[in-house]
């Protein structure tokens, strides 16, 4: 099956295997399928709140020789879920949500799950300012973080957890300006946020400033 450069770059980010790995949002599961065949030691957790897309996507599992203790479909909200096996790692990787409802999912996902080691692997369609800012004051901490281009779209990949110590930067640190894709991406945020100062009383918004101070870096 062929990954789009976003999915791809997700199932790269994991590196290391985890006993659970959660694809959040799955819809028809073409991440989880990749992750199943990518780590075979990580018990792949397909989640989403659509009951079609679930009994979907446990039909194709069902149909395929993989051990049926390789995976695990849930129909349920995930700012519900309560995770088993508190004792074990576990992944949550979510993306194609705008930041609002993600910092929602992250934040009840920590509340509903204390004293747990978790970390998330976060790409965002929008509202990456706002997302970097509360993943800070949830005491989150950065593991990794990249720039995608697929098509026409620019994607941010978050990666952060409960374990880490390092600061997340409000704008990333992963950026490389003799890359064409990151100057690209870069004057595509600048526009972006020059916009929205033409439209409102305060044009000084912090991120429109923060982007701009890489340009003169």
């Amino acid at each position: 099956m062929k990954l789009s450069a976003r999915l791809e770059a997700l199932v790269a980010m994991v590196g290391a295997p985890y006993p659970h790995i959660w694809d959040c949002c799955c819809d028809h599961g073409y991440l989880g399928y990749q992750l199943l065949e990518t780590y075979p030691d990580s018990v792949i957790h397909f989640v989403d709140v659509v009951p079609s897309l679930v009994a979907q996507v446990d039909q194709l599992l069902t149909g395929t020789a993989l051990p049926p203790d390789r995976w695990q479909t849930h129909c349920v909200d995930l700012k519900t879920l309560i995770l088993p096996d508190k004792r074990q790692r576990h992944l949550m990787i979510i993306a194609g949500v705008g930041g609002d409802l993600m910092v929602e999912m992250v934040t009840q996902l920590l509340r509903n799950n204390k004293h747990q080691s978790l970390d998330f692997l976060l790409c965002p369609i929008r509202q990456l300012y706002k997302l970097r800012t509360e993943l800070n004051q949830l005491g989150l901490g950065l593991v990794d973080e990249a720039i995608v281009k697929g098509g026409r779209h620019f994607y941010e990949l978050i990666y952060v957890s409960t374990g880490s110590e390092r600061k997340i930067s409000s704008v990333g640190d992963m950026w490389d300006l003799t890359n064409p894709v990151h100057r690209e991406y870069l004057a595509l945020n600048i526009e972006h946020y020059e916009r929205m100062g033409a439209q409102v009383a305060n044009p000084a918004h912090p991120a429109l400033q923060a982007y701009r101070k890489m340009l003169r870096c």
